[in-house]
């Protein structure tokens, strides 16, 4: 069953793809029918205050959001010289209806939202796919699901949070604090400042090895790329007191603690790792409703205990975070003619990914459970041979390690994610 409703706007045009947008598309390209774990899914429960919402006012407030930010309506179309967006003015969003029995509604949204989460964005759809489970006849979740080319995980909040509020207060006074056109015309006139972040990666990439995991070593499993998650609340208060300890953040601690990892289980001298950063340090983009995540480059040499190197490499850590904001068909023309230059293609290919919401200063109350670790499906395909995600997982910190098998086997992997347990959890005992 499906409910269709109306959205309009006063904006609208045509225009590139905006530097985080690229990034990702680019991404997404190269993985082909798995680009469906890049989808960003979100699940709101209706509010309850105010009185029960029927579905077409749920349908209405979510048009409404709609209007309100120009990513929503951006369908990305792939060209004859690359992608290209165009932002609609109006337009109709189909919003699938699933009934649910009073005591089924958490199972019924959970499942709708895998659903509609289950399949990549094709060329020249509309970005967001939206259901609503109703039991008796009132509305109790909304599944959203966004092309991750149009909105990342911190801006698929921004959209939950603007539709939380329709429902409950049923305007937004404010307008959003800036828009996905605007940014692609500011981008267009920002060369300067994309040349001074590429110039920097070039200088770090002379600095270390073509690639953090270069060798084939196994035939691999199937599918390739295995995912497994260590869910600790050891770790999760490890992280907290070091950082606590330290004066840095808990993504700081964990990104510099895999660094430091990977020296050891590579040797290489210097370690190179990408944290993907979400660009949203001021006013005008902590609101702003695009991708705006791009890649940083950390790298790490020789160096002391955990604890010392959060406080030597925290400068380092910053700078890498400055430096995720460049023309993204730039910086690949730099690293093409920098593989070409030597011979051997020039990339870590090794990344670092914190989705979290935000800190959890709750750690320390779960701090005695055991930790698990589990292994989630795999893929074929995946456009980074080894990547460390952050999320909350089953009410805790979770880790999640994705790798190419051919170069870093199972075995290896559940390996290091234990690793990383104990060497936290040791530098907080110190």
């Amino acid at each position: 069953m499906r409910l269709s409703v109306d959205f309009a706007s006063g904006r609208s045009g045509t225009a590139e793809l905006a530097w985080g947008q690229r990034d990702v598309w680019t991404a997404i390209d190269g993985v082909g029918p798995d680009a469906r774990y890049f989808n960003v899914p979100r699940l709101l429960t209706v509010p309850g205050a105010g009185g029960p919402r029927h579905p077409g006012a749920v349908a209405a407030a979510l048009a409404e959001v709609m209007g309100r930010h120009d990513a929503l309506r951006s369908v990305v179309r792939l060209g004859a010289t690359g992608p290209y967006q165009e932002v609609a003015a109006a337009g109709t969003l189909a919003i699938e209806l699933v009934e649910a029995a009073r005591g089924d509604v958490d199972d019924a949204a959970a499942g709708l939202v895998a659903r509609l989460a289950g399949r990549p964005f094709g060329d020249g759809e509309q970005p967001l796919r939206a259901g609503i489970v109703v039991c008796d006849g009132v509305a109790t979740h909304v599944a959203l699901v966004m092309n991750h080319v149009v909105a990342d995980w911190r801006a698929a909040d921004v959209v939950v949070r603007d539709l939380r509020m329709l429902l409950l207060r049923g305007v937004i006074t404010r307008p959003p604090s800036s828009q996905l056109l605007d940014l692609v015309r500011e981008e267009e006139a920002a060369s300067a400042r994309s040349d001074r972040s590429i110039a920097q990666w070039e200088a770090l990439l002379r600095t270390v090895p073509s690639a953090m995991f270069p060798t084939v070593v196994s035939s691999g499993a199937t599918p390739r790329f295995a995912r497994a998650v260590l869910s600790s609340p050891r770790l999760d208060h490890a992280a907290q007191v070091l950082a606590r300890r330290t004066g840095v953040s808990t993504a700081t601690v964990l990104l510099v603690a895999v660094s430091m990892l990977l020296r050891e289980l590579t040797g290489h001298e210097v370690s190179a790792i990408t944290p993907i950063v979400h660009n949203r340090f001021n006013s005008r983009t902590r609101g702003l409703v695009t991708s705006l995540n791009q890649l940083g480059l950390f790298t790490l040499g020789p160096c002391g205990s955990l604890a010392e190197t959060l406080v030597s490499a925290y400068s380092a850590v910053l700078a890498s975070y400055r430096r995720a904001r460049f023309d993204s068909l730039a910086l690949h023309a730099m690293v093409d003619r920098m593989s070409a230059d030597r011979g051997v293609p020039m990339f870590p290919l090794c990344c670092f990914n914190d989705l979290r919401p935000g800190e959890d200063s709750g750690g320390a109350d779960r701090a005695d459970r055991e930790s698990e670790l589990e292994w989630l499906p795999g893929m074929d395909r995946r456009s980074c041979d080894f990547c460390v995600a952050l999320m909350r997982w089953k009410g805790t910190l979770g880790v999640e390690l994705s790798a190419d098998t051919t170069r870093l086997p199972e075995g290896e992997m559940a390996a290091l994610l234990h690793r990383l347990e104990c060497f936290v959890i040791g530098a907080a005992h110190s």
